[in-house]
């Protein structure tokens, strides 16, 4: 669950906090911080009680995941998202209870969950990185390398299959699918950071893709996608100035099969990172400079936006390449895990 920038830049009720949502002056996010999950719409509102160490791991439409730790232990729960009092600001979110799996893993790096399959990433930044797929109790898959590849992106597929990705240890992208390694690019440098599974409507499969960015050597990062038709890159916009380059770092699969990206783009020479958005078609930068690690991103009536961390206060900030927000209420120990606005699935798992 970390993105790491590049250029020097990756079982008891819940219970909610007694503070009526103050008015909403940016998304509506869901994070967790000091082991606690929260939701935050102007204000931050805890949906779980303290003193049982909790990590977010995604939301759906429906419920939210994640896992509890105890030492060195993980144990995976649901929570049912309510809809009651949704709209109305006047009235605190409802509590739901947490529903623990029966199961107990090592602490993961990076964890996705679909029904009762889990994928589990281990020493995911370590150079030696392994992966677990379970379905219930039953371990159906496993992998170890100690080759200095890392994984920046991973994700199981609605029914069946994964896809696990990131940089081999010479620098090259990196995907596996479902566990089939795939070649990437011949002599490209680069990485994936962005790993979903989309579907053009109700009655077509789902498919595993893949984002992130590369090049040859002697050329600038390019985002780089894997789907269906292999390795692709869109045409580089002519008005773009050679010399810098596009790092997508955060993916969501949305309806119609579209995957949507964001990132940085770096200016040539300078380096100055601007917003940098994938509407599915093209690439486009309103604007504006900003720094930080992005942690999710979304769209509103003013367009997409990301969510930013930062090293200080402000801690998180709103950057649509227009103007910088800062998102009040947030903190050091907080982490932004989901936007509500992009139908609550971020790509920061």
């Amino acid at each position: 669950m970390k993105f790491l920038l590049v250029l020097g830049l990756v079982a008891a009720l819940a219970c909610a906090q007694e503070s009526a949502p103050g008015d909403a002056r940016g998304p509506v996010l869901y994070g967790d911080g000091a082991g606690r999950i929260w939701k935050w719409d102007g204000e931050k509102t805890y949906l779980s009680p303290e003193g049982q160490n909790l990590v977010l791991g995604g939301v759906g439409e429906k419920q939210l995941w994640g896992w509890s730790v105890a030492g060195d232990l993980a144990r995976f729960f649901t929570m049912a998202l309510s809809s009651k009092n949704q709209g109305d600001k006047t009235k605190r979110p409802q509590a739901a209870p947490l529903v623990f799996d029966r199961g107990l893993f090592p602490l993961p790096d990076r964890a996705d969950r679909v029904g009762d399959r889990i994928l589990l990433v281990y020493g995911a930044l370590s150079g030696q990185p392994r992966y677990e797929v379970w379905k219930g109790a039953e371990k159906i898959s496993s992998r170890a390398w100690d080759d200095g590849r890392v994984v920046y992106a991973s994700a199981l597929g609605p029914l069946d299959g994964w896809v696990i990705g990131g940089r081999d240890g010479a620098g090259r992208p990196w995907l596996e699918v479902s566990g089939a390694s795939i070649d990437p690019p011949e002599g490209w440098r680069g990485r994936l950071t962005v790993a979903v599974w989309t579907a053009d409507d109700e009655k077509s499969p789902f498919v595993p893709r893949a984002a992130g960015w590369g090049a040859p050597p002697s050329a600038s990062p390019q985002p780089l996608f894997w789907g269906p038709d292999g390795w692709t890159q869109p045409t580089p916009d002519p008005e773009v100035p050679a010399g810098g380059g596009i790092f997508p770092l955060l993916g969501v699969a949305e309806k119609g099969g579209i995957l949507t990206l964001a990132g940085w783009q770096a200016d040539a020479g300078t380096g100055t990172l601007r917003p940098w958005f994938w509407d599915g078609k093209e690439g486009k930068v309103p604007g504006g400079e900003a720094d930080g690690q992005p942690q999710a991103f979304g769209s509103g009536k003013g367009g997409t936006f990301l969510v930013v961390r930062h090293p200080g206060a402000p801690w998180f900030t709103k950057e649509d390449g227009k103007e910088s927000l800062p998102l009040e209420g947030l903190g050091p120990d907080d982490r932004v895990v989901a936007v509500e606005a992009m139908g609550t699935k971020s790509g920061t798992k």
